[in-house]
């Protein structure tokens, strides 16, 4: 049985991160993960973006509380870096709750192996918080910049919450584009115009809502199954599900987004990141995570915590703005420094 939480705490928002850690010999491919040595680094990486946003949390003085799902067992499997991260996060009174990889895709996947993990996450914290809890559930690289703002923002019961991602129509993610993904839907009974793409990377609602789009999503991999169809990742089942109106998802573009960072990304820039209450990097991995893990782990929070407080240096720190020649040969350095003592 999971523990009981916290009665006080018990109307919070619960924030879910969570984090699949994968065995030797695994197959698998994360593209913006800066790490290739091993399950052990992977697993390192991944698990200083956990540090830095229950530190954005933390620091901010949020109400809410904080939970990190994750398979993990034994963190010496964690490796020596992997088990002091871990620990740093249990000491920001973040919960830990365990889970297997149950929703694994049908078929052998290496890019994003773990996808859907989040469905098990789901099904986590539902145990855990109980059905009325409002859940916010983030991708492990996401920095919280305004946590009352993203609160506030929380949908209406019986919707969830997300980032709709404006992919062009035939704009290709991971195997399909949305043309094709609203075809799929078509077929099944839907009107068959492209999708509106749902990020996998924010999901919020009430714990019984998120738990009813776990089974939306089951059922609707047997039935594209039967079709001898198979997706390949959590956006696209989300995706498909609100297509066929078997769940409804309320856009909170306009106050959390997907930001790429760095001179070589191509995305679109983001307008007015600064009035954003959440950001989700995807590219900081390598970077502005790890350089802030580092200090929290070194225990030193009041550059991170002072940063925060401002958009403008929160938007620096992590590579949103300011950026220049200067910038980016310091962040070379940096980078190469790092890799130097990975080697030594």
């Amino acid at each position: 049985m999971p523990p009981t939480p916290p009665a006080q705490a018990a109307e919070q928002p619960l924030v879910v991160q969570y984090l699949y850690v994968h065995a030797p010999g695994d197959s698998y491919d994360y593209p913006s993960s800066r790490a290739q040595a091993g399950p052990e680094q992977l697993a390192a990486r991944y698990l200083e973006c956990a540090l830095v946003q229950a530190a954005s949390l933390r620091l901010r003085g949020a109400a809410c509380r904080l939970a990190l799902v994750s398979n993990v067992t034994d963190t010496r499997a964690l490796g020596s870096r992997g088990a002091r991260l871990w620990a740093q996060i249990e000491s920001l009174d973040v919960e830990m709750v365990h889970a297997e990889y149950e929703h694994r895709r049908p078929h052998e996947l290496t890019t994003y192996a773990s996808s859907c993990y989040v469905l098990d996450a789901i099904d986590a914290a539902y145990a855990y918080a109980g059905p009325d809890a409002q859940l916010w559930l983030t991708d492990v690289d996401c920095v919280w910049v305004d946590p009352p703002l993203m609160f506030a923002a929380a949908p209406a019961p019986t919707r969830l919450g997300c980032i709709h991602v404006p992919y062009p129509p035939d704009w290709m993610v991971n195997g399909f584009t949305p043309r094709e993904l609203g075809a799929i839907a078509g077929q099944m009974g839907g009107e068959g115009a492209p999708t509106r793409w749902v990020g996998g990377e924010l999901l919020c609602g009430s714990a019984a809502d998120l738990r009813g789009l776990v089974e939306a999503c089951e059922q609707l991999e047997a039935e594209l199954a039967e079709r001898d169809l198979s997706l390949t990742t959590e956006e696209q089942l989300f995706s498909i599900a609100a297509a066929l109106g078997r769940t409804s998802f309320e856009d909170l573009s306009d106050v959390a987004q997907r930001i790429w960072t760095g001179p070589r990304h191509g995305a679109p820039a983001v307008a007015e990141p600064e009035r954003l209450g959440l950001w989700h990097l995807p590219s900081e991995k390598g970077l502005g995570f790890r350089r802030a893990a580092g200090e929290i782990l070194a225990g030193r929070t009041h550059g991170l915590a002072r940063d925060l407080d401002d958009p403008t240096r929160a938007m620096a720190r992590f590579n949103i703005a300011g950026g220049g020649l200067a910038r980016r040969i310091r962040d070379d350095a940096w980078l190469g420094l790092q890799r130097l003592r990975a080697v030594m």
